[in-house]
């Protein structure tokens, strides 16, 4: 896969955080920093089956889930003011499967009146894990620092060194597959949309394209249902072989999404491109200003 296919398949998984039933699904068990805990557990309630998509004679099977997504956006954007999380997260980079990643996670939503912009979107990041990135911090503002973010490198060495770094340029594209400007939900879902119309016109008719809801899951012991995107046969266009992703069913917002890519061999176990779990997650906790200061980058020194 080209780097910047990789990378728009990496802004796909981020963004495909809406949505054959397995008894249970677990999270490969990782040590958390010290004095940090989080579940790692998923389980699907037993008895429940897998609920295929029904869509009317002559539609696509992800046209019930594009409609879905667009739905959540509005919902979203007239609901999530800012966020904060802990998020778990492991990509395959350069061929490679990383470690797990822990990191502490604050947000605010794009906020618009009209064509005005009155609230943009903020990201701070402080990383807790492992410990060649323990340390580091991150802030992204909307509209601000020509468009860069501003990186702590944290880490074993020159831990203290503040860099300006483009989210979309080489050196972030080492270390992410998801950029930060698509942080936010709305940007999410925004791009979600957009991959999902790409991979209807890849797949017109459906033929390639199956799509399951399981519900009555949980995740962090929360009530979650699962959607489950599968594309059997590899075909250009289309930018992942299964997805499977985990909605909260009372915040209606993502809480977990993995993403696959296709066996190079048959009986093959799909390589795993990334997986991304939000732990912890609350919602319109009206964020101070503060939080998202250039001086958040020096403390703790």
């Amino acid at each position: 896969m080209s780097p910047s296919r990789r990378y728009a398949s990496g802004q796909f998984l981020c963004a495909l955080a809406l949505l054959s039933a397995v008894p249970r699904l677990l999270i490969a068990e990782q040590p958390l920093p010290q004095g940090k805990t989080s579940s790692n557990e998923v389980a699907a309630t037993p008895g429940h089956a897998a609920l295929h998509a029904t869509a009317t004679v002559g539609e696509h099977p992800l046209h019930w889930v594009l409609q879905f997504a667009r739905q959540e956006q509005a919902y979203l954007k007239g609901t999530v003011r800012d966020f904060t999380c802990r998020l778990v997260k492991r990509e395959r980079i350069g061929g490679f499967l990383q470690d797990y990643q822990y990191i502490d996670m604050c947000a605010r939503e794009e906020i618009r009146q009209g064509d005005q912009v009155v609230q943009p979107m903020s990201i701070f990041l402080h990383f807790l894990g492992p410990k060649n990135v323990a340390g580091r911090k991150v802030l992204y503002i909307d509209g601000q620092n020509d468009g860069r973010m501003m990186v702590r490198n944290g880490g074993k060495h020159f831990d203290y060194v503040i860099v300006n770094i483009d989210p979309n340029g080489d050196t972030a594209r080492e270390e992410s597959l998801v950029p930060i400007t698509e942080s936010g939900f709305n940007r999410v879902l925004s791009q979600m949309i957009n991959v999902l119309e790409r991979h209807v016109k890849a797949d017109p008719s459906g033929e390639n394209t199956k799509v399951e809801r399981i519900p009555g899951a949980k995740i962090n012991k929360r009530p979650v249902s699962i959607i489950r995107i599968v594309h059997a046969q590899h075909e250009d266009g289309l930018e992942f072989h299964v997805a499977n992703v985990f909605l909260d069913d009372e915040l209606r917002v993502p809480v977990r999404v993995d993403f696959s890519l296709w066996p190079s061999r048959p009986n093959q176990e799909p390589p795993l491109l990334a997986e991304y779990t939000y732990t912890d997650l609350q919602i319109n906790v009206n964020l101070p200003d503060n939080t998202f200061s250039r001086a958040q980058l020096r403390a703790g020194r």
